[in-house]
């Protein structure tokens, strides 16, 4: 998160909203070549990883290796090859340019094959749960990607940029190749004498449910950017980018380890029951952990924006109170339709991201015109509740999970909360009584909480932690 606020401060003072908006939009083209690249693979290994790591089956382990490394490495070359001598359209398509930043577009293809294979090592990890050795990985790479976007920024500016973006993806390819071969005790070389075609054949299910998911997911912003551009321009498109990622991608470190760790370990689940007791475990941590925060973003956003960005983004403060709320339904919809991925109900899964992002980009054709960048911001929220709720009553369906009853009690209140303080923000300008007025909701809402046994473990956890790590 620190490194993140690094570079987005660096980003924002010398590189502007209309800069910004090319900047993600360049990286979100490159988000689809990546993705392309790992053939949505990254479930499908993990799944078959914690297979054969509990099974302690190191030949299949081998195997596994060889295919993913060797196939995924070859296909993400070929990609890279291809997008950089499409470079000129594809900057016309996604920035409406006339192919001026061509250059920019050949620049990232070079990251595509390290960043492929780097995920492959990640999913290997996520199946051994080794969710240390993924945290120091993502605080090296992020550190290291941080202290070269701030260097080459100010004098190369959007090229610096890339750079700096590239080489998160080339500190993490090295940092996952060494943490793998520790913890899976593997040299990790492929060799063709282990590659299997039933491997592939055994993943296609996992591959084509990631591919369309991912895709869907990346798709649907550039769609909805590209919408921004077309009729607001690009500043428009900066701040709509900028309100998305602090929500996301900042909250999103909270719970990127996290999610690692669900499926291999809802995949291990043997029964219906130590199913639930798991999901349900997952689901009030996140209902517990992420409400306080989400109101500390809302009830400061002003002070937050001006330190994070600068003065000339401040019209993403109120965007916020949009997406805020929606990254707490976007992490519950996605946790709930784990138990789909680890019991191989890989259409029923796909169809609810499709639902999804049909819901966003329809929901921001009709909103943008009428209401800008706000309406953007609604659209998302929108499809996060609504991806939430049928995500989850789909996994319920098919798969026998259940929601606990203490689960149901915190999450109505932590929803509660969230809602509130939204509202409270939405009413009331940057000041002392905003600030009580979201101290007093949280508070009402740890003592509507604090009978609730679940609650006070998790919070009484939590604490030994902070101390066992602070003393």
């Amino acid at each position: 998160m620190a490194a993140q606020l690094i570079r987005g401060k660096f980003a924002a003072l010398f590189l502007g909203p209309a800069g910004v908006g090319i900047f993600n939009q360049l990286t979100l083209t490159w988000n689809l070549f990546q993705l392309a690249g790992q053939l949505g693979s990254f479930n499908g290994i993990v799944q078959h990883g914690a297979d054969a790591l509990a099974d302690d089956d190191q030949p299949q382990l081998l195997r596994l290796v060889s295919t993913s490394t060797l196939l995924l490495g070859g296909v993400s070359c070929m990609l890279a090859l291809a997008g950089a001598i499409v470079a000129a359209p594809v900057s016309d398509v996604v920035l409406h340019d006339g192919g001026r930043h061509a250059a920019l577009v050949r620049l990232l293809m070079l990251a595509v094959p390290f960043a492929v294979t780097a995920q492959t090592y990640r999913a290997l990890l996520s199946a051994a749960r080794a969710v240390p050795q993924l945290v120091r990985n993502q605080i090296i790479s992020d550190v290291g990607s941080a202290i070269v976007f701030g260097v080459l920024v100010v004098p190369f500016g959007l090229g610096g940029a890339i750079l700096g973006f590239m080489t998160a993806h080339l500190i993490l390819f090295v940092a996952g190749l060494l943490s793998a071969r520790r913890v899976l005790r593997q040299a990790l070389m492929p060799r063709w004498t282990y590659f299997r075609w039933s491997i592939v054949r055994s993943n296609i299910g996992f591959s084509a449910s990631g591919l369309v998911m991912i895709a869907l997911s990346n798709l649907s912003v550039l769609f909805v950017s590209r919408i921004l551009i077309g009729r607001l321009g690009l500043e428009a498109n900066g701040i709509f980018s900028n309100a998305w990622r602090i929500a996301s991608v900042y909250l999103g470190a909270i719970t990127a380890t996290t999610i690692s760790y669900v499926l291999p370990t809802l995949s291990q689940a043997r029964d219906s029951e130590s199913l639930n007791r798991d999901l349900n475990e997952i689901l009030r941590f996140y209902l517990v952990a992420l409400p306080p925060v989400m109101v500390g973003i809302m009830a400061t956003g002003e002070i937050l924006i001006w330190l994070i960005l600068s003065s000339t983004f401040a019209a993403v403060a109120p965007l916020l109170l949009f997406f805020v709320p929606a990254e707490l339904f976007r992490v519950l919809g996605e946790t709930m339709a784990v138990p789909l991925l680890a019991r191989r109900r890989m259409l029923a899964f796909t169809l609810v991201y499709l639902v999804q992002a049909a819901i966003f980009v329809g929901s921001a054709v009709i909103l943008i015109p009428a209401m800008g960048v706000a309406g953007a911001a609604m659209a998302y929220a929108i499809s996060t509740v609504s991806g939430a709720v049928i995500g989850g009553a789909t996994a319920f369906a098919t798969t026998g999970a259940r929601i606990e009853l203490g689960t149901w009690l915190i999450g109505s209140s932590s929803v509660g909360l969230v809602a509130a303080a939204g509202t409270v923000c939405a009413w009331s300008p940057l000041g002392l009584g905003r600030l009580l007025a979201n101290l007093l909701l949280v508070t009402i809402w740890f003592s509507v909480n604090s009978r609730n046994e679940e609650f006070m473990d998790l919070v009484r956890g939590g604490l030994r932690l902070v101390a066992a790590n602070r003393f």
